[in-house]
């Protein structure tokens, strides 16, 4: 049975306990990501089975005009259920179909954590009618199809995990804290001394930079499951800081900043460790990273980013998207 809920629904309280719990649960599909979204409308879907039980879930992020006349439905990393179950996913896929019915024309677009590789779940979702471009590159899908992931975690100790590393970034996490380097669980009061850094950071590599107001709304809107990371030399000057977000059994590292004066202080060595450290207290399985790039030629800012990444999770490559056009 397909069910389609406004974001205001008192039901979304059992959604979100479904997205904690479920393997492909994840910050973009959580209710609380819809908050973060202000200029979107939005809606779920749901999947029950026939003893009314919740199987499945999607998170439908809406622009009902994106600047062409045409509207834009979609579902970041969705939808969470077991994507092998046909049924689930053809009751999520036509939940989807009942809410573009209430526009013209547009796109309805997901982009679940389905494995590049999983022939099988890609065939469930192809026999809905979705379209599906195999090795999508990086700027032609919404979210990164690549992405450093590190799985695993659940059972680690920090000693183990720490030993896990390659000799050199465990030198640099090390060198950093004996040069007194401190890392620190920031509020909300301090976005301002963040926001500096993460700014300047934007402008010198050329990408984009959310508002202030964004990333205040992404801390509220998770509350204790979103994290300031700041870490301070021993004179008290902001080196690095980031924001970390737990949903379903994953840290997702969402944003980050980087100052660059004091590269002999190592504090993007710390402060990645400070993360993986925050996924072992939430006893959560996975750290995600976000984006990569593979390929210099396709973008280099992108793959020098992932010759740091990769120092501490491996690449995963999704699927990608699938589509239907309205």
């Amino acid at each position: 049975m397909s069910t389609v809920l406004t974001n205001e629904s008192e039901q979304l309280c059992q959604v979100e306990k479904f997205i904690i719990g479920h393997p492909m649960g994840c910050l973009m599909q959580s209710p609380r990501w819809a908050k973060v979204k202000p200029n979107w409308d939005s809606c779920t879907v749901l999947s029950k089975d026939e003893t009314g039980r919740l199987r499945g879930s999607m998170l439908i992020l809406i622009l009902p005009d994106k600047g062409d006349g045409t509207a834009l439905l979609y579902a970041p990393r969705g939808p969470v259920c077991d994507p092998h179950d046909g049924q689930a996913v053809k009751e999520l896929i036509d939940g989807a179909r009942q809410l573009a019915a209430k526009y013209p024309h547009g796109v309805f677009k997901c982009d679940p954590l389905v494995l590049e590789d999983d022939a099988e779940a890609i065939a469930v979702f192809l026999a809905q009618g979705l379209a599906f471009t195999p090795g999508a590159k990086f700027h032609h899908t919404v979210q990164p199809r690549l992405n450093a992931v590190r799985h695993g975690l659940t059972g680690m100790t920090e000693n183990s995990l720490i030993m896990s590393f390659a000799a050199k970034p465990r030198w640099y996490i090390r060198s950093s804290i004996k040069q007194g380097v401190v890392c620190k669980n920031g509020t909300v009061e301090d976005l301002p001394a963040f926001y500096e850094i993460y700014a300047n950071m934007g402008q010198n590599k050329d990408f984009n930079v959310r508002p202030m107001g964004y990333l205040k709304g992404l801390l509220e809107a998770f509350g204790e499951d979103g994290r300031l990371l700041l870490c301070y030399s021993k004179e008290g000057e902001l080196l690095a800081g980031a924001i970390a977000v737990v949903a379903g059994d994953r840290v997702t590292y969402v944003y980050g900043a980087l100052d660059r004066k004091h590269p002999e202080l190592a504090a993007s060595y710390l402060l990645q460790w400070e993360m993986l450290r925050f996924a072992l207290q939430r006893g959560c399985d996975a750290f995600d990273m976000g984006g990569i790039c593979l390929d210099p030629e396709e973008d280099q800012a992108l793959y020098d980013l992932w010759t740091f990444k990769h120092k501490f999770a491996p690449a995963e490559a999704l699927a990608g998207e699938f589509v239907f056009e309205f």
